[in-house]
C-alpha cells in the first residue's frame, strides 16, 4: 500500500475543485468523529447533524456530489442510510438507558420526488414499541416542505455486548 503523504499528494495534486471540497468535507468529518462530535463515521462523512425533539429524532443531510448517483440527485442508497440512521438513532436513544439496542429488521422506502435543495431532512417516529420489537416511520422532506420519500422500519431489541 502507497503510503498516506504519497498518495495524498497524488491524489490532491490532479483534483478538480469538487474533488478537493469533498476532501476537505471528508477531512473535517472525520476530525469531528476523532474530537467525539459525530456518533459514527458514517455520520460525520456525510456530514450528518442528528437533533431529538418532541419524541422524534431529525437527521439533516447536506445534498453533495459525494452523495449524488450518476443523474447528480441524491442516491437512494444513501437516502435509505439516512433513514436507517434517523430511525435507528431514536430507538437506540431510548433503549441506550437500559442497557439495551436495537438492530434493523426491515425497512421499506417510497421514493415520491427527486430532491432539488441543498439538504434533506428525515424526521422519524415510532408506530409501535413493544418489548421486543418496534415499528418506526420516517419521512424525508426539502427545508421547503416537499416529501422526497416516506419509510417504515422494524427493529428487534438485542443486548449488546461490551466493547
Amino acid at each position: 500500500m502507497e503510503n498516506l503523504q504519497t498518495l495524498f499528494e497524488q491524489v490532491t495534486k490532479e483534483a478538480s475543485e469538487t474533488e478537493k471540497g469533498l476532501l476537505t468535507d471528508f477531512l473535517t468529518g472525520l476530525k469531528k468523529k476523532q474530537e467525539g462530535l459525530a456518533p459514527t463515521y458514517l455520520n460525520a462523512t456525510f456530514q450528518m447533524d442528528t437533533r431529538f425533539e418532541d419524541n422524534q429524532c431529525i437527521v439533516t443531510l447536506p445534498v453533495t456530489p459525494l452523495i449524488h448517483n450518476s443523474f447528480d440527485m441524491p442516491h437512494g442508497g444513501v437516502i435509505a442510510t439516512l433513514v436507517d440512521n434517523a430511525m435507528g438513532f431514536l430507538v437506540n436513544k431510548d433503549l441506550h438507558p437500559e442497557g439495551k439496542g436495537a438492530v434493523t429488521t426491515n425497512m421499506t422506502i417510497n421514493y415520491i420526488k427527486a430532491s432539488s435543495e441543498k439538504q434533506l431532512i428525515a424526521t422519524s417516529t415510532y408506530l409501535h414499541k413493544g418489548r421486543q420489537t418496534l415499528v418506526m416511520e420516517c419521512t424525508i422532506t426539502q427545508p421547503d416542505g416537499k416529501k422526497i420519500a416516506h419509510a417504515t422500519g422494524s427493529f428487534f431489541v438485542i443486548t449488546p455486548s461490551s466493547k
